[in-house]
Parts: C-alpha cells; sequence; structure tokens
C-alpha cells in the first residue's frame, strides 16, 4: 500500500472534485480493497461467490410466490403481460444494492478502527469500497435481469444502452448517503437500529414492489423523494419496456445526487479527525 500524497487543503473545489480526484490517485488500492471486500463475505462458505447469485434469485422467488401466487398481484392497473418476476426484479435489484450500502454505513468505520490511526491509509476511500461492492452484486443482478428478459421475450432492446446512466447517479447518491451515515455512526451509535427501519420504509414507500400508477395522484409526487423512485421507474422503462429514460427527470436526479455526493464527502472530510478521540 502506497502512501497518499500530501493531504490537499479542502476548499469548495476539492469539496466538489476531491471524490473523484481520490480515486484517481488510489485505483490500484480501490481495485484490491473492493476485491478483498467481496471476496471475505463468502469467505468458507460452500457456495462461495454464488451467493451473490442465490440472493436477489432467493429474494425474488418468495417476493413473487407472495404477491403473484398468494395476492394475485398484476403489474398495472389493466393486469399488464408483461413478465411479474421480471418487473419486480428491477425493482428488487436497486432496492438491494441501496439496502447494502445504507445497512453497512453506521458501523463502516468502527469495524475498520485499525485503519483511522494510519496516517498513509485514506480513510476516505472506505465509503467508496462499500459502494464499489455492492455495484458489483447490482450488476450480477442486472445480469441476471437481463439473461431473463432474453429468455422470456426472446431480445432485448436498445434501451439496455442507457442502464449506466440510470444507475450511476444513483451510486453517487449512496456514495454520499454512506459518507454521511458512517461519519455519524462513529459518534452515535445507534444510528444502525434507525437506518435499518429506514431502509424497510423506503422499500414499501417506492415503487419497488408495484407500479408507480397504483399510487393515488395527490400522493405520487411525495414518491418522487424516496431515492429509489427515479431509478426504478426509469430502469423499468429502459430494459423491460423498451423506452429511453426521461433524461429531464434523469437530469434532475443526478444534480441531487451529486450534490448529497459533495455534501457527504465535505462532512466526511471534516469529521474524520474527531474519530480517533471516540474510538
Amino acid at each position: 500500500m502506497k502512501p497518499v500524497r500530501g493531504r490537499p487543503r479542502a476548499g469548495a473545489w476539492w469539496y466538489a472534485t476531491g471524490v473523484f480526484s481520490l480515486i484517481h490517485a488510489e485505483r490500484s488500492l480501490f481495485a484490491r480493497l473492493v476485491s478483498r471486500d467481496v471476496g471475505s463475505r463468502y469467505k468458507g462458505s460452500v457456495f462461495g461467490a454464488l451467493w451473490s447469485l442465490l440472493n436477489p434469485l432467493a429474494l425474488l422467488c418468495v417476493f413473487g410466490f407472495v404477491f403473484g401466487m398468494i395476492f394475485k398481484a398484476r403489474w398495472g392497473a389493466a393486469g399488464e403481460t408483461k413478465n411479474f418476476a421480471l418487473m419486480l426484479f428491477a425493482g428488487l435489484a436497486l432496492f438491494l444494492f441501496v439496502s447494502e450500502c445504507i445497512s453497512r454505513a453506521p458501523m463502516l468505520i468502527l469495524q475498520n478502527s485499525n485503519y483511522v490511526k494510519k496516517v498513509v491509509f485514506p480513510l476516505d476511500l472506505l465509503p467508496l469500497v462499500v459502494v464499489g461492492g455492492a455495484a458489483i452484486n447490482l450488476c450480477v443482478a442486472l445480469g441476471i435481469l437481463l439473461l431473463g428478459q432474453w429468455w422470456i421475450d426472446g431480445a432485448v432492446p436498445a434501451t439496455w444502452l442507457s442502464v449506466p446512466a440510470i444507475v450511476l447517479p444513483l451510486a453517487m447518491m449512496m456514495a454520499g448517503v454512506v459518507y454521511l451515515l458512517s461519519s455519524l455512526g462513529v459518534f452515535l451509535r445507534d444510528l444502525g437500529q434507525v437506518v435499518g427501519l429506514v431502509t424497510i420504509a423506503m422499500m414499501y414507500l417506492s415503487p419497488v414492489l408495484f407500479p408507480i400508477e397504483m399510487v393515488p395522484e395527490q400522493y405520487r409526487a411525495l414518491l418522487q423523494f424516496n431515492p429509489l423512485t427515479v431509478p426504478v421507474t426509469q430502469l423499468r422503462e429502459a430494459t423491460l419496456y423498451g423506452h429511453w429514460p426521461d433524461w429531464a427527470a434523469l437530469g434532475v436526479y443526478a444534480a441531487a445526487a451529486y450534490a448529497l455526493l459533495v455534501v457527504g464527502f465535505a462532512w466526511f472530510w471534516r469529521s474524520k479527525n474527531g474519530f480517533a478521540d471516540v474510538l
């Protein structure tokens, strides 16, 4: 592990570009940490990395059985013929990504306290490692979605090419959230319990398990404040309906995601000097 270059002088420009500069400067270390993070989850298990496939498929089977078989749910107000399992899986894939990032954030620094007092270690990289590891699992889930659509429909639309433009803003937003929660978790040890409740609420108050058209018109605007709403709806449009994303809505979402990333990074940068005193 190479020593980190001199600590940059914090300022508005550094906060706005610091994350990208950090990834570029420490790209080799970042890749190794993400690889180790993903590998450590399945170390010693019988199925190993295969769990990255089994987990989303198992969750899909449970929700598919409950909503599709027991409640006889259909997608859309008129019971569209689009495969219910694929619609459900598209939403669950993004939810699992968000859930993994948020649930790990409060304990991140506490579980890696050995790095806090290492001057040569870029502590700011740890939240990005969490997002990077979750992103790998998301890519696996999206691969399953693509293969499932090809198997059922016999083809995949060209609008799949827009998926990175949908996922990247969500990843930026989650990076900002992890920066905030991981730093706050050092000082507020009960944060993990609150985050668990918020994660559940995010799933049921977003169009993960149902189409947004089922929500009464007067409440739909409220769902837009859920960070899952725009990515989930746009992902389904691009992958399963073959429509290009709503670039205006996606642009607004990306701007909000970038703003949260800057705020989260700035907060982490300014508060990390106090970690050692608490730990």
